[in-house]
């Protein structure tokens, strides 16, 4: 009882200390920062997708009908906590954690939560640095601006996932401008697949992690934000078991490589434009958003390869009224799918976001996307999709 009463004492004067500065403070020797946003999405579809919420494909239509859907859902609402210190001598510390709602289970109104960035980061004045937990993907430079929270995974980008790593960044000064190189080990196959039904992840099967790295180079060419430009890519491997009715006949059975190669730029052509984009090609890419989510086929015991790509136009044009347009393309190879695998993704997309406040923003978006089945008609889906968020 005692210790209820002191807690809630405690808890009641950093209420009120809150109150008379205007701030919300946590308690720690280091330096915290608070951060992120509450946001509710609500969209539809004149034909359905996965998954719902995040448009990735669309499915075909039954018995030549189609299937419209409405999804409502504030799972995307983040929460961050950035950390930073110590300093000693040269070094310097920091870290982060960041979670969201699109945990696995749970329900519609009552999500779990996900982890989505957790890591630990130090830094050398003369360029050097060591990250070590789960960040988004070394390889990746660029992400698209999109309101589908999918931001473009299966549809033309390869920069919707995270994984746990431990990254090496060398920062080379030139003049004004400067080169970025980083490496990684990470942990293989961040979305569990498990193609031979053995019960454990391929990716972790194969005993040895995956390897990231990126090379980029930023310079101030037409206006004061930096232009980059960069070329990444990851290697690893996937060990299929021989399966026979759920059960491990034989162990190690086959190896699948997965690869990626990709080009990225971002180009501010004034203050209030910029184009970014991306094209990539390589093979396994399901954990990556490649491959419209088919990595390895069973039936023809091969990595399927795919290319593709993004575009789009960022422009700013208020302080206050932000538009996007743009399009992507996933085009695995025709040669690696089965009857009735997706064979082509293609989407066009244009948003318009409007802050009311400096915290809150509202936003609409329309994209049209088609996707192609080998064998089988296309399936093509409308989506008017609406945002309402509050940033802290």
């Amino acid at each position: 009882m005692l210790r209820a009463a002191s807690c809630l004492l405690i808890a009641g004067c950093l209420t009120a200390q809150a109150a008379d500065t205007n701030m919300f403070m946590v308690l720690s020797k280091f330096e915290m920062k608070l951060y992120g946003y509450a946001k509710l999405d609500a969209s539809y579809d004149t034909q359905r997708t996965s998954s719902g919420e995040r448009m990735y494909y669309v499915y075909p239509e039954v018995n030549g009908e189609s299937d419209n859907e409405f999804n409502m859902t504030a799972r995307e609402t983040r929460l961050g906590l950035d950390m930073q210190g110590p300093a000693v001598d040269e070094f310097k510390t920091s870290g982060k954690l960041e979670s969201d709602f699109y945990g696995s289970g749970g329900s519609a109104n009552a999500p779990n939560v996900r982890l989505r960035l957790a890591y630990v980061n130090i830094a050398h004045s003369r360029g050097f640095a060591m990250r070590a937990g789960q960040d988004q993907e070394t390889f990746t430079t660029v992400t698209p601006k999109i309101l589908n929270n999918s931001s473009l995974g299966n549809a033309g980008a390869l920069t919707s996932t995270r994984s746990p790593q431990f990254r090496l960044t060398q920062q080379i000064p030139l003049g004004d401008s400067k080169i970025i190189a980083a490496a990684a080990v990470t942990r293989p196959n961040t979305h569990g697949d498990d193609c031979d039904k053995g019960g454990q992840d391929d990716g972790v099967d194969s005993g040895a992690p995956f390897f990231q790295g990126n090379l980029i180079f930023e310079t101030k060419w037409l206006t004061e934000k930096a232009t980059k430009i960069s070329v990444s890519g990851h290697y690893g491997r996937e060990t299929l078991d021989s399966v026979i009715s759920n059960k491990v006949v034989e162990t190690d059975s086959k190896d699948y490589d997965s690869w990626s190669v990709m080009g990225s730029l971002y180009v501010p052509i004034i203050s209030q434009l910029a184009v970014q984009g991306t094209l990539w090609q390589g093979a396994d890419l399901d954990s990556y958003g490649g491959g419209i989510g088919q990595g390895i086929n069973t039936t023809l015991e091969k990595s399927i390869a795919a290319a593709g790509g993004w575009g789009e136009l960022v422009l700013n044009l208020t302080e206050v009224l932000n538009l996007n347009v743009g399009y992507g393309i996933d085009d695995p190879k025709d040669s690696d799918l089965s009857k009735g695998n997706r064979s082509k993704n293609q989407i066009f997309f244009a948003s318009l976001y409007y802050k009311i406040t400096s915290a809150a923003t509202v936003a609409l978006e329309y994209s049209r996307m088609q996707t192609e089945y080998k064998g089988s008609s296309d399936a093509d889906n409308n989506r008017f999709q609406g945002a309402v968020s509050y940033n802290f």
